[in-house]
């Protein structure tokens, strides 16, 4: 054998595989509601020596390659187009040759595009998100801030004074020039869960829950006698004759 011949060179030597190749178009939803990516793929292909054919080969090779793009567009926002492309690419190279289906994927590449209306659009859609954001951000903050006020600053009035001395900046909820500490203290504490009128009126609400429609009219009636009894007919009026319907789940 000469040595520049290599085994199966001569009349042993097989026939080198046929490849084909598809190029198509498609649309890959992204993660933007309602929006996609144009694609356009390419992929070659060919029958591997020891594996059946198949007569599906031609679609297989195409959505071998299209629910691997698909699956990474998803994750990915149309304004991040060049990265995406970049990344799906990536990941072909690193596959192939890859072999399923009863084909093998020799290579293959996806190129991605967006149109300026989709632009336009996912730009509209983040921008919306940040200011959403942004409005929870202000809102916690406006929370906490009260939180803070009620539990710390509006206890009692020496503190409010203390701290309006040593807070003159309008963090933490600083009180505003002019405002009556006095009375926003005893209008913080008297509608404070703990004050003691909230809990027994939570307390009163809780046992007229438990009883039926007509205990709790025959309550109300005793109710409203008390306030006569003891000169306050102005709240007694106030005072319906009857509770027409009862709590959740309760019969009358």
């Amino acid at each position: 054998m000469s040595p520049l011949m290599r085994r199966g060179d001569a009349k042993g030597r097989r026939a080198e595989r046929a490849t084909w190749v598809r190029e198509f178009r498609d649309f890959l939803d992204s993660r933007d509601d309602e929006l996609t990516f144009t694609a356009t793929m390419r992929v070659e292909w060919c029958r591997p020596t020891d594996g059946p054919s198949t007569t599906t080969a031609y679609g297989d090779a195409g959505r071998l390659v299209r629910l691997l793009a698909q699956d990474m567009a998803k994750q990915r926002s149309v304004l991040r187009a060049e990265a995406t492309e970049q990344d799906i690419n990536f990941e072909l190279r690193r596959r192939t040759p890859w072999q399923a289906d009863g084909i093998e994927v020799l290579w293959a590449q996806v190129s991605l595009h967006v149109d300026d209306h989709t632009r336009s659009s996912a730009e509209r859609m983040a921008q919306l998100r940040r200011e959403t954001a942004l409005e929870d951000i202000a809102r916690q903050q406006t929370v906490a801030r009260i939180r803070f006020m009620q539990e710390e600053i509006l206890r009692t009035p020496a503190t409010a004074r203390l701290y309006l001395m040593l807070e003159q900046s309008a963090q933490h909820g600083a009180l505003p020039p002019g405002a009556d500490i006095n009375e926003i203290v005893r209008d913080a504490q008297q509608w404070h869960p703990q004050a003691q009128w909230v809990v027994i009126a939570q307390l009163v609400h809780t046992f007229l829950t438990n009883l039926t429609a007509e205990d709790r009219s025959d309550l109300l009636r005793t109710v409203r006698g008390l306030f006569e009894e003891y000169g306050e007919k102005e709240l007694a009026e106030q005072l319906p004759a009857t509770l027409h319907e009862g709590p959740p789940g309760r019969s009358a």
